[in-house]
């Protein structure tokens, strides 16, 4: 059996499964950057944000050949990401998961889609067309730990923070 159909037969964590809460589906189809966090060479933490889509299965990220997040993200590694709000109350996602990645001649369709779906049709195709002729490395993420957390939800905040 290849890698690519062992992914597709993992089982996907409970949070990420349908159905999914209001909260959960929210963030994967906002256009909130993921913050993708890995190793580097030198065992030192970095995060970067990318855009991000979600096929249901997996979280697709597409980054430029060359770049230090395509550089450093191995075959086979562990990668973390998060998908938050800004604003109060916070609203996440988080998610580990093994990550593939498919070298790509050219813009990848994924980075396609989602510079449509971050900047709008025309304008994210026309941010394509000055970016062709650059080389991608699509990150397929299928994750095997993903939380959620959702501070609308959360029974404590009903109590004031500082007394009156």
């Amino acid at each position: 059996m290849n890698q690519r159909s062992d992914r597709a037969e993992m089982p996907l964590p409970a949070t990420l499964a349908t159905p999914q809460t209001r909260s959960v589906q929210l963030l994967l189809a906002s256009r909130i950057p993921a913050r993708v966090a890995w190793v580097d060479p030198t065992d030192q933490p970095r995060a970067a944000p990318l855009w991000f889509n979600w096929t249901g299965t997996e979280l697709t990220m597409s980054t430029f050949a060359g770049s230090k997040k395509a550089l450093e993200i191995v075959e086979g590694s562990t990668v973390a990401v998060t998908i938050d709000t800004e604003a109060f109350p916070y609203r996440s996602l988080g998610l580990r998961g093994v990550v593939a990645l498919e070298p790509s001649d050219g813009l990848t369709d994924d980075y396609r889609r989602a510079a449509q779906r971050y900047l709008g049709e025309e304008p994210g195709r026309q941010w394509c067309e000055r970016l062709e002729g650059l080389d991608q490395v699509l990150l397929r993420v299928r994750p095997t730990t993903a939380w959620a957390s959702d501070m609308s939800d959360a029974t404590y905040l009903t109590e004031p923070v500082h007394p009156t």
